[in-house]
């Protein structure tokens, strides 16, 4: 491009000496038909103008060079459609130091649309009250208007809009990025003024200034504003750094106000004065300079699902007859937190608010970002499924989060495996007890993050199992791992016999993604096993978490003696313990209570006996297994892992 325009530069003079070395192309007055690449670049030596009934098409790669301060005019209908590749590019053309008096759309006839263009170093210079004051860029009044893919930097105007003014416009403007320009009184990257509809979405709007509203000032103008990112813009005099609502209510949904500035504490992200009540949702409201959201003068607007954080003043500031209503918000880090004048109200619910705030359902706690500017949930944050049960489900069909940015729940999850790896071999604690340490290592697999649960349990000599520690939604991002090393005490009055550790990942307690084990001995009891119970303790250097084990369980007429390997995969031996001969039935149960295999039905001699249960046919989960003799009955479960 600066090839390009160096070489409409050099043509405006060359133009007038040596017309004969270029055959580019020079336009004044009524500009009608089709402007190609082959004519580009296009030297305006005067105002020019569409005329009313007309049209003009402009196509990829042209250039537009204004040699002076003219107007481009347009009555009828402007069609410049550029490409990704081949942008069309209308700017001054002579010197580092001038402009050229802007795109100027007057009650056109149809409608007009520019499509990746770059509108850059327009003035639109003039007094209050004057036409010409308005839209450095462009300047539309009453006419259609779409601006899809532009680039609209530089331009500045005397009074308002300095990159486009619309008035009365019914306007689409997406994907568009307006920056660097600059007002001196309202709206530094746009003016709107009295339009019913205008629908801006997917726009960057950054680095604008102006004395009110830096990157966009709107009068008596709703429609929607969705998805666009505000920042850096600045009211460098007054109010609303990113935007300025005066008698405008528009859609706020989406996107970013974030680290613009103000002067005072009028409203450096979003500035709603006099009877403005837009609806703010789902949308960042971080690191302006002041406050977040200012409500002044009978404004009241509908907050729902943002999140204000970081903010140089207070995160939303009430005042003047003003009572907007918020719900699902994240309100955290300002430095001066909330502010509501008397006469003025804020009803605020299931957010959360640091230091608390009253109203049903707020909360205070960390939300759990993803970290630094990233505001995203962490699969483990509080904001998640706490937002109010009366709002829309989110899209994940899940209750509604809190803050601007949902947690999908329906995204796939990895799979963790974890191992245990005592230390020394065999293990053998002496009668007085002690302390068997094993290192744990958990890892995830490589594509997603894993939400799960680990819990351990141990296995007492007598075949009792005893859990020792739950710690639910713990937290791996897509192939992390964990290592901790643990310590195991146990007292001399623990019983004596063989002992096993298991330790388990997944979702407790049937759920289970991975296991392992390890087993170690106690040589012998300081004391008789059957005083009741006994404390041993879990540390794993940060948490010590203590738990009972029972002494030895009584031995009952019919015992049921548990399943080794448990879990297991395919089979496990059931081992039971009669005391005369006895009509025994040892049957399993899925956890519907369906019975899926009957491994003893007869008479069986008194004395220790096993039973093999094969799982090979059936699907993995928890399974309950019941052994009935004549007066008992006795239930335990096992776990089958594929």
């Amino acid at each position: 491009m600066k090839r390009l325009r160096f070489g409409c530069a050099v043509l405006a003079i060359l133009i007038l000496t040596v017309p004969a070395l270029r055959a580019d192309t020079i336009v004044s007055g009524v500009v009608t038909g089709a402007w190609t690449a082959a004519g580009s670049p296009y030297l305006v030596v005067s105002d020019i103008d569409v005329p009313a009934g007309d049209s003009l098409v402009i196509q990829p790669g042209v250039e537009v060079c204004f040699t002076g301060h003219y107007r481009f005019l347009v009555h009828g209908v402007l069609r410049a459609l550029g490409t990704e590749q081949e942008m069309i590019l209308m700017s001054y053309a002579v010197g580092s130091a001038g402009s050229w008096a802007g795109l100027r759309f007057l009650q056109s006839q149809g409608t007009s649309e520019l499509v990746y263009c770059t509108i850059e170093r327009g003035h639109a210079q003039g007094t209050v009250g004057q036409p010409d004051s308005r839209g450095g860029g462009i300047h539309a009044d009453s006419c259609m208007l779409v601006l899809r893919y532009c680039t609209i930097k530089q331009n500045n105007a005397d009074v308002k809009g300095g990159g486009v003014y619309l008035r009365k416009c019914n306007a689409e403007i997406d994907h568009c990025v307006i920056t660097q320009n600059f007002c001196e009184s309202d709206g530094g990257g746009l003016f709107l003024d009295d339009c019913a509809n205008p629908y801006l979405h997917d726009n960057i709007i950054w680095n604008n200034r102006a004395d009110n509203g830096g990157g966009i000032h709107c009068t008596y103008t709703h429609g929607l504003f969705e998805n666009n990112f505000i920042h850096h813009n600045a009211a460098e005099t007054a109010n609303g750094g990113g935007i300025l609502l005066d008698h405008s209510s528009p859609a706020i949904h989406y996107g970013a106000i974030s680290e613009n500035m103000s002067v005072g504490m009028s409203g450096s992200g979003l500035y709603c004065r006099n009877f403005s009540s837009p609806e703010v949702m789902y949308a960042e409201l971080c690191l302006n300079g002041n406050v977040a959201v200012s409500c002044y003068n009978q404004s009241s607007p509908l907050i729902d699902n943002c999140t204000i954080m970081w903010n140089g003043a207070h995160g939303l500031r009430v005042w003047q007859n003003s009572h907007p209503f918020g719900r699902n918000n994240i309100l955290r880090n300002n430095i001066f937190g909330i502010y509501v004048e008397t006469g003025s109200s804020l009803v605020l619910t299931y957010s959360d608010v640091e230091g608390m705030y009253p109203g049903a359902g707020n909360f205070d706690a960390n939300p759990c970002f993803v970290g630094g500017i990233n505001f995203n949930l962490m699969p483990y944050s509080p904001c998640i499924d706490t937002g109010s049960p009366l709002a829309s489900p989110d899209p994940d069909s899940t209750l509604a989060d809190v803050g601007a940015h949902y947690f999908d729940q329906n995204q796939p999850q990895g799979t963790c495996t974890i191992s245990l790896t005592p230390f020394g071999s065999p293990i053998v604690l002496p009668p007085a007890g002690g302390t068997v340490e094993f290192g744990l290592a958990i890892t995830n697999s490589p594509d997603y993050f894993n939400l799960y649960d680990a819990w351990y349990t141990l296995q007492q000599p007598d075949s009792q199992v005893v859990p020792m520690v739950l710690r639910e939604d713990l937290y791996l991002p897509a192939g992390g791992t964990l290592a901790r090393v643990l310590g195991l005490t146990l007292p001399g009055t623990a019983m004596a016999g063989t002992y096993t550790v298991t330790a388990y990942v997944g979702e407790h307690p049937m759920g289970i993604e991975s296991f392992d084990s390890f087993t170690f001995e106690k040589s012998a009891t300081a004391g008789d096993g059957t005083g009741g119970p006994v404390i041993a303790t879990l540390s794993d250097g940060e948490v010590s978490r203590s738990f009972e084990l029972p002494g030895t369980a009584l031995r009952q007429a019919t015992s049921l003696m548990g399943n080794h390997p448990n879990p297991f995969n395919p089979a496990t031996a059931i081992r039971y313990q009669l005391t005369a001969f006895s009509r025994v039935s040892l049957k399993v149960y899925d956890t519907a209570g369906r019975e899926v295999a009957t491994l003893v039905d007869g008479w069986r001699e008194a004395g220790t006996h096993r039973a093999t249960f094969d799982g090979s046919g059936l699907a993995s989960g928890m399974y309950l297994y019941r052994l009935q003799t004549a007066g008992q009955t006795l239930s335990w479960k096992m776990v089958l892992i594929k």
